[in-house]
């Protein structure tokens, strides 16, 4: 096997096309493209944000600020005004896709962007209606629809005077999860300056965004395999205290590249087979060459008290660990993963001799993986930085405890698999770097069948990549805090995506599915399982 071309993944000028910027779609970036075209936009992207103004707006005020701070975003993230091409290559063959940035050439072309990719919706918070309401709503159909279409969208909802709501919808091909909460990080940045000293702020606004410039193109992120982490060394105080770890770099060739997209690879195609799936689908199955997807999210919060004692459960289990065997800790993450995956047994029971496998795509945030100038601030880079291996968790340890009376030790018992897999995973030295070729790959197969096990997705602290507050104005008065958030996608295979993230002190497990194929009440049941599972673990 060659090395991929790393070059297909450089911004260039389109020669074609005065003031067109492309380069080629890679890993992640590019399986995302693919799902959305063959699933009916499988894996579009929503974030919601609720949001408190400590000034009093009318909805077009805040609305126009809005839009401000949107235009304002794009001269510094540029991605949220790209578009998507393809190149096909005849029948049962992946099409090359490519990521596309056309400069802003006129104010005609800033109006009609404005105009096509931001909305208001009052009678949305004259009804009282939620963001998911809304996603739900407007968010069914696949984007883009066709090659060069706008793909990432924002929508306001005003509640009140001080109470608002945004939705970000995005293809997903140029943003992650926690990219998409660094877009909003941004954003609320911006529209707090414009909230707090209007008059400033655009005027200091216009002097930077020299539209027609083409500067606006020098702020592309450039893709993951030319901003990779090179060797550090460990950094120390004149106290001898070490302030900063040694670091390896991520090679993008030679024995440890080689090797981690060779197991890597190995893994994800042998484990596929042995998953175990779940059970009580809607009959007859969805069948996507006849109909189209919805989806819909569903979510459950614990109580403050309740998302500590998980934290303490966790770490009382790992009382054990010492500093040179610091992993016996279980995170809340490992138990909620470990929780997640009894779901599908406990659904679909299956017998004691079994070599089935709880089966996940392991999707990891791979931004420490970058070089330094892309991790100074967890706001650096928000393009797509996703590691993927896959996670095997056995379902034959299920038959070593009592399914009723021993929740709590099944939970801890695959939780510790959970760790383990999580442990693996973090030691591949080139999981980010074979991203583009893990991509190739992984489309060049045939195509697999549709997913059946769950899915998952570690979102972690919210206020890592969302800030909760915004200052703004000579005086660095609060402006803007965000009040509660929420991710989601859009789901097309019949094996829910699920989801688990703390805000403001509290553990929130989300869900998203095609209603199609899976019934709102077995959601709940499964949703009611995981919780009592979790739950299990703090008595």
């Amino acid at each position: 096997m060659e090395l991929i071309d790393y070059n297909r993944f450089v911004w260039r000028v389109d020669k074609n096309v005065p003031g067109r910027h492309i380069r080629e779609a890679g890993g992640g970036e590019a399986v995302e493209d693919i799902w959305k075209l063959t699933k009916h936009g499988e894996q579009n992207l929503f974030i919601g944000t609720y949001a408190t103004s400590t000034v009093p707006l009318s909805p077009e005020a805040l609305f126009a600020h809005v839009r401000n701070a949107w235009l304002s975003l794009r001269w510094e993230l540029p991605t949220i005004a790209a578009k998507t091409a393809h190149d096909w290559h005849g029948a049962g063959k992946p099409p090359t896709i490519y990521i596309v940035y056309d400069e802003v050439k006129s104010d005609e072309d800033i109006e009609q962007w404005l105009e096509e990719t931001t909305e208001i919706f009052p009678t949305y918070g004259a009804e009282n209606k939620t963001l998911d309401d809304l996603r739900y709503d407007v968010g069914q159909e696949p984007i883009p629809v066709n090659d060069y279409d706008w793909q990432t969208f924002l929508y306001l909802v005003p509640y009140s005077s001080t109470k608002f709501g945004l939705l970000l919808r995005t293809a997903h091909t140029t943003f992650d999860g926690a990219g998409v909460k660094i877009l909003m990080t941004r954003l609320f940045k911006h529209l707090a300056a414009y909230i707090g000293d209007p008059v400033e702020y655009a005027s200091s606004q216009k002097e930077k965004l020299r539209w027609g410039t083409g500067d606006e193109a020098n702020a592309l992120p450039l893709f993951i395999t030319e901003i990779l982490r090179e060797e550090e060394a460990e950094v120390k105080d004149d106290r001898d205290n070490v302030l900063s770890e040694a670091k390896r770099a991520e090679p993008r060739d030679g024995p440890e590249y080689w090797a981690t997209l060779g197991q890597v690879m190995e893994e994800l195609v042998g484990g596929m087979p042995r998953q175990h799936p779940f059970k009580s689908f809607i009959e007859p199955r969805f069948d996507p060459t006849t109909s189209k997807p919805k989806t819909r999210r569903y979510e459950h919060r614990f109580t403050v008290e309740q998302s500590q004692a998980i934290h303490r459960a966790g770490l009382q289990h790992g009382l054990g660990s010492s500093p040179s065997n610091p992993n016996q800790k279980l995170t809340v993450n490992h138990l909620v993963h470990g929780a997640l995956s009894l779901l599908p047994i406990y659904d679909n029971p299956l017998p004691a001799d079994t070599d089935a496998l709880v089966y996940y795509f392991g999707l990891v945030d791979a931004r420490q993986r970058l070089g330094k100038d892309y991790r100074t601030s967890p706001l650096d880079y928000p393009g797509y930085c996703l590691g993927v291996s896959s996670l095997h968790i056995p379902a034959k340890l299920f038959h070593q405890y009592d399914a009723e009376k021993q929740k709590k030790e099944l939970v801890f018992a695959f939780a510790k698999e959970v760790r383990r897999e999580y442990v693996k995973q973090a030691a591949f030295p080139a999981l980010l770097a074979i991203e583009p070729q893990q991509g190739e790959l992984m489309m060049g197969g045939p195509a697999p069948p549709p997913w059946v096990g769950p899915a998952y997705a570690a979102d972690g602290k919210g206020a890592v990549y969302l800030y909760p507050v915004y200052k703004a104005g000579k005086d660095e008065k609060t402006i803007i805090e965000i009040d509660d958030f929420f991710l989601g996608l859009n789901k097309c295979d019949p094996g829910p995506f699920f989801r688990c993230y703390e805000w403001k002190g509290r553990i929130i497990l989300s869900v998203d599915y095609n209603e199609f194929a899976v019934s709102e009440e077995t959601i709940k049941q499964w949703m009611g399982l995981w919780v009592d599972l979790l739950l299990s673990v703090t008595v």
